[in-house]
């Protein structure tokens, strides 16, 4: 007779608790799973505190609805596995400033992660060079090809538009300086819209028109 597997888990943190979904899911019927934790409290670094009483998440507040194909991202997947899907909560829509020149303007609309799709919604933040995002009459990346997302958008709309507002949106996302990301890693859709279209802009609009956009 085949005895039952029996495992046990080390750690209640999100990746304890998804490894045990995941064995529920794929191992044999009768496996018996147990999660150990120390802490008395599942969830690891996900939790949610209280601060100046309100409530405040103290770990991850966020995760990505996308995956980099432009699926629907592990984390969505897993919380529709889980029956959690109508508990997902959308950011509040409100209006972000930058602090420039000591004085706060809005950020402009129509951006990619800081990238814009319409240099005039972004002169008055992040003037772009003179000479910005000239068709060269070829796509900006060839196949295959990566580059930082500093180094391509400094090239194409210059300094002010790096560092008043890529740099800010997206080192909030990947704890890096926008020199240093991969454009293919951190932001796949405009890496695929450039290796067709000739300008940088022209690049975030069609990234932005094959997103599918969320309730």
């Amino acid at each position: 007779m085949v005895r039952p597997w029996r495992v046990a888990i080390v750690g209640g943190g999100i990746t304890g608790l998804a490894a045990a979904v995941r064995l529920r899911d794929s191992a044999p019927e009768g496996t018996e799973v147990t999660v150990y934790e120390q802490s008395g409290r599942l969830g690891g670094k996900l939790f949610t505190g209280e601060l100046a009483g309100g409530p405040v998440e103290f770990g991850a507040e966020s995760f990505l609805m996308r995956d980099p194909a432009g699926g629907e991202s592990a984390a969505v997947t897993l919380a529709r596995r889980l029956g959690l899907a109508e508990a997902i909560v959308h950011p509040t829509v409100g209006q972000a400033a930058l602090l420039v020149d000591g004085t706060l303007r809005p950020v402009p609309g129509g951006t990619l992660v800081g990238v814009p799709g319409d240099l005039e919604k972004v002169a008055a933040v992040a003037p772009p060079a003179a000479d910005a995002d000239r068709d060269a009459g070829h796509p900006l990346l060839a196949a295959g090809e990566d580059t930082s997302v500093g180094e391509l958008v400094r090239k194409r709309l210059g300094d002010a538009v790096v560092e008043r507002l890529v740099d800010p949106m997206l080192g909030g996302v990947y704890a890096g300086r926008a020199d240093d990301l991969s454009l293919v890693t951190t932001m796949p859709a405009l890496a695929r819209a450039a290796r067709a279209e000739h300008t940088l802009v022209g690049a975030v609009r069609a990234a932005q028109a094959a997103a599918p956009r969320a309730p």
